[in-house]
C-alpha cells in the first residue's frame, strides 16, 4: 500500500521529494515500532514535508539534471578537459547518491533547514558508508536491470509499483536503525561483536 501511495503521489514529479519523506517516515515508524505508518498517516506526514520534501526534491533534481547534462553533452568528445568533466561529474553523481538515501529519511524525522539535512545527510553518508552502498546499490536495482536485463524488468515493471518502492525504503530504513538509534528514543537489541562505524554529529 505504501508502494502505491507513494507511486500516485509522485506521479506530479514535482511532488516525489514530500512523497519519498512520507514514505521514509512511515517505514522508520515500522521498524521503531512507535508511531504510525497507514494510509491516512502517510498522507499527513506528506502534507506537513510537503514544503521541505518538495524544495530539497528540486535540489537533488536540479544536482541530478546538470551532472546528467554534463555527462551526456561530454561523451562525444575526447578532449582532456572533457575527460576532467566526466570524471567531476561522476563523482558529483556519486555524493548525489550517498546524500540522497539519507537525506529524505532525515527531513521527515528531524526539522532542520535544507541545507543542514543536506550536510547532515552527506556526514551520515560518508560515515556509515557500507551501509550507504548498499542502499544505493538497492535502489539503483531498475537502473541495472534496464541497463543490462531490459526483458526481466519488461516482465516485472507492472509490479514495481506496489512492491520495489515500498520494499527498498522498508530494507534501507532497517540499514538506517543503528545509525538513527542515538537520535530517536527507542533502544536496539544488542548484538555481540565490536562496530567500527562512527557516528556523525547531527546539528
Amino acid at each position: 500500500m505504501l508502494s502505491i501511495l507513494w507511486t500516485i503521489c509522485s506521479i506530479p514529479v514535482i511532488t516525489m521529494g514530500a512523497a519519498s519523506a512520507a514514505l521514509m517516515r512511515c517505514v522508520l515508524n515500522m521498524n521503531t515500532e512507535e508511531g504510525n505508518w497507514r494510509s491516512r498517516h502517510f498522507f499527513r506526514y506528506f502534507r506537513s514535508n510537503l514544503k521541505n520534501g518538495t524544495l530539497l526534491w528540486l535540489l537533488f533534481l536540479l544536482a541530478a539534471a546538470v551532472f546528467i547534462f554534463d555527462l551526456v553533452v561530454l561523451s562525444a568528445s575526447g578532449s582532456p578537459s572533457a575527460r576532467i568533466q566526466r570524471i567531476i561529474a561522476v563523482i558529483g553523481m556519486i555524493i548525489w547518491m550517498i546524500t540522497a538515501v539519507w537525506a529524505f529519511a532525515l527531513t521527515s524525522q528531524f526539522e532542520n533547514g535544507i541545507f543542514q539535512t543536506i550536510k547532515n545527510a552527506f556526514y551520515l553518508g560518508i560515515s556509515w558508508l557500507p551501509r550507504t552502498l548498499v542502499m544505493c546499490v538497492l535502489w539503483l536495482v531498475p537502473v541495472a536491470l534496464l541497463a543490462f536485463a531490459p526483458f526481466i524488468l519488461s516482465r516485472i515493471i507492472v509490479l514495481w509499483p506496489a512492491l520495489f518502492f515500498g520494499g527498498t525504503a522498508y530494507l534501507c530504513s532497517k540499514l538506517m536503525m543503528k545509525p538513527l538509534a542515538p537520535y530517536f528514543d527507542f533502544e536496539l537489541p544488542d548484538r555481540s561483536g565490536p562496530d567500527e562505524e562512527s557516528e556523525p554529529d547531527l546539528i
